[in-house]
């Protein structure tokens, strides 16, 4: 979307009417006069009423015949007219004249039948047809006496209708809250800042591309199509991330805060919790991508990103409190920046502690390692591990291709996982204590009520570690280790019911979705034992019959290289694994759809009438979750989440403006899918 307001030559933000004259050039009528498009610039026109305004009118003649039929207080919204006939809009209903008389249209569907009144909008297409839009839905006349007839039923998102427009590629609707648009069948959403400049649509015109120059109150907004291949998407988001995203020299990718709502320009990148977890994903991404590619600056981009998180688990030895050796720091922030610790002190804890019995008190949190170069944040967790296994085992896999290259990650890695072990399966802090959410051991995933809901993921997850710890190193101490966890223990029963509690679409978490199709990737690619391959086939066969439902790109590109082509035999028979064809589809159309606008805008899909609401007995509030009518969620370039972790089945979003996301989740399931084969170059 772009965006024109008096910055661009607009008179005034203030736009009520928009429109082109008979040359095609476009002409917006503002508060403070009129501006025109010249292709590159809009520029103030002389005063004088708009050719657009008045390009089909009623006639004197027209008009007192249709009072005699509407009545003499008839309003009229709008007028077509298509070879002969005409069409109006009016508060009473939709009227067609043949040239001599006027009647009332009363649309009819089957055994449906409308008598539209409060009629906003009336247009004919390219071909003939007629098409209205009303508070009941949007029709169009398929011949005399056949129409087609929407609602919210057959997918049409909302209809309280400000305006209408027909171009090469579709049917716009103008709405007091969004814009709505139709074509071959589809219907698309387009609400929030990512969008428009303002919800209430007050006139659209399309010009000869297709694109929609929208009028609102704040300025015009123009969204435009830009064809382009997936390829040229990751570039896009590959440039961004060096511009944007990069925090420290080492490079890490991290969310960026702007200074000024929805300015690139003074973007500046910040840590978060979870910076090893993110850093994993993003190696595993260009590891991904230089497999498919052979691009050298992907590689280069791999190798940097496994150094920076490497040094995760390096910068915690020594300093003013030493953690164990192999101990990972959530992240790492300059010292000549400000002191983190005052945002995190005895009263945060305190705080944390009431909210959360099992908090973990520990001052400082952010101690000073022993270069004194760096804050380095301890109380690490799970995700953290999940991040940083998954990332370590892709770059060996795709990138290492020297003895050199290979021996740094089997360092890491076993730096890591002796850690692990020699602590009894837990991450243990530098007050010698295991952290928040490092508590992986049978002690307590069996054995402790406190930590039932967590059984399966940090069951699985723990799997994962020593399965790539084997597959990376080849010492066969993490195999046995692995198969003692798994089989003695119910590691490998427990993750059969992970990650929480499968109760159907929306009811758990999607970080904790997205961490055990991290797992499942590895989990079942590197193992050979059928008896715990048919239990981690259980697992993802049951965990996708639900995931399915939020058209997770990158969910749906790993359970495709799992499980493609695999057959799961039990007791009751044998069950066919493969992904269905939509699998793929929900994937790519995803991706398509994934907004190069990754800016925190607020958007809602809370009043669309083709939302059902999830039930209330899913843990959220009332109204707070829905779907689509097709039990799916609304595509993503539709809502406001782009982590495949985040919840996509909120409705609303109360965002600034002031934060930009990193495109390396779309770069994740991109080049996962190209890697597999799945998708073409």
């Amino acid at each position: 979307m772009c965006s024109i307001s008096k910055e661009q030559g607009l008179p005034d933000n203030d736009v009520s009417r928009i429109g082109s004259d008979v040359h095609g050039v476009l002409i917006a009528v503002t508060a403070r006069g009129t501006a025109v498009f010249d292709g590159s610039q809009w520029r103030a026109k002389e005063p004088g009423d708009p050719a657009f305004l008045s390009r089909v009118a009623l006639g004197t003649r027209q008009f007192a015949s249709l009072r005699k039929l509407a009545g003499a207080e008839i309003a009229v919204r709008a007028v077509a007219e298509y070879q002969g006939e005409m069409a109006v809009a009016a508060d009473s209903g939709l009227y067609l004249c043949n040239g001599r008389n006027w009647r009332l249209a009363l649309p009819q569907q089957g055994l449906t039948r409308w008598a539209p009144i409060d009629v906003r909008a009336v247009a004919y297409d390219a071909s003939g047809a007629l098409w209205f839009a009303c508070p009941q839905g949007v029709g169009f006349r398929l011949s005399d006496k056949e129409w087609k007839l929407f609602t919210g039923a057959d997918g049409l998102p909302y209809n309280d209708f400000t305006c209408m427009a027909i171009g090469p590629k579709g049917i716009w609707f103008g709405t007091t809250n969004g814009a709505v648009h139709y074509r071959d069948g589809v219907w698309s959403f387009r609400q929030g800042r990512r969008w428009l400049l303002n919800n209430h649509v007050r006139d659209i015109t399309v010009d000869a591309q297709g694109n929609a120059w929208i009028a609102t109150a704040d300025g015009v907004s123009c969204i435009a199509y830009q064809p382009m291949t997936l390829a040229g998407k990751a570039a896009i988001f590959e440039s961004d991330i060096e511009k944007y995203h990069r925090r420290t020299r080492f490079g890490y990718v991290n969310p960026a805060k702007l200074a000024t709502p929805g300015d690139r320009g003074t973007a500046t990148p910040t840590f978060t919790d979870n910076d090893g977890h993110g850093t994993g994903l993003y190696l595993g991404a260009v590891s991904l991508g230089y497999a498919a590619t052979g691009n050298p600056k992907l590689k280069q981009d791999a190798v940097n990103a496994f150094r920076a998180l490497a040094f995760l688990s390096k910068v915690t030895e020594g300093g003013t409190h030493p953690a164990p050796k192999g101990f990972i720091a959530r992240a790492v922030r300059p010292t000549s920046e400000p002191d983190p610790n005052p945002q995190f002190d005895l009263a945060y804890d305190v705080r944390r502690k009431k909210a959360d019995s099992l908090w973990k008190i520990i001052q400082p949190r952010w101690p000073i390692d022993a270069s004194g170069e760096w804050y380095w944040k301890n109380d690490s967790s799970s995700d953290e591990l999940d991040g940083h296994f998954f990332g370590y085992a892709i770059y060996f896999d795709r990138v290492c291709e020297t003895d050199a290259e290979a021996n740094e990650v089997r360092e890491v890695v076993r730096r890591i996982i002796d850690h692990i072990l020699a602590h009894g399966y837990n991450l243990v802090d530098y007050d010698g204590l295991p952290t928040r959410w490092g508590h992986l051991a049978p002690e307590d995933l069996n054995r402790n009520e406190a930590w039932c809901i967590e059984r399966g993921l940090n069951s699985f997850s723990m799997l994962t570690y020593l399965s790539i710890a084997h597959h990376v190193t080849g010492d066969p101490k993490y195999r046995e280790a692995y198969l003692k966890l798994a089989l003695d223990h119910g590691y490998g029963m427990n993750g059969m019911t992970q990650p929480k509690d499968i109760s159907g679409p929306g009811t758990f978490g999607q970080p904790d979705d997205n961490m055990a199709f991290m797992n499942y990737y590895h989990l079942i690619r590197y193992e050979t034992d059928p008896k715990l391959l048919s239990m981690y086939y259980h697992a993802i066969q049951r965990h996708w019959q639900i995931e399915k439902y939020e058209r997770n790109a990158f969910e749906n590109v790993v359970y495709a290289a799992c499980c493609r082509g695999k057959v799961r035999s039990d007791q009751w028979g044998e069950t066919d694994l493969s992904p269905p064809k939509y699998c793929f589809d929900d994937a790519i159309d995803t991706l398509k759809r994934y907004p190069l606008d990754l800016i925190d805008w607020p958007m809602s899909n809370a009043h669309r009438i083709d939302m059902i609401p999830l039930q209330d007995h899913l843990g959220q509030p009332a109204g707070a979750t829905g779907h689509r009518i097709d039990g799916r969620v609304f595509p993503i370039d539709e809502r406001h989440e782009v982590y495949w972790d985040r919840d996509p089945w909120i409705l609303s979003y109360s965002g600034k403006g002031a934060v930009l996301r990193e495109g390396f989740h779309y770069l994740l399931a991109y080049y996962m899918g190209r890697a597999h084969g799945f998708i073409g170059e």
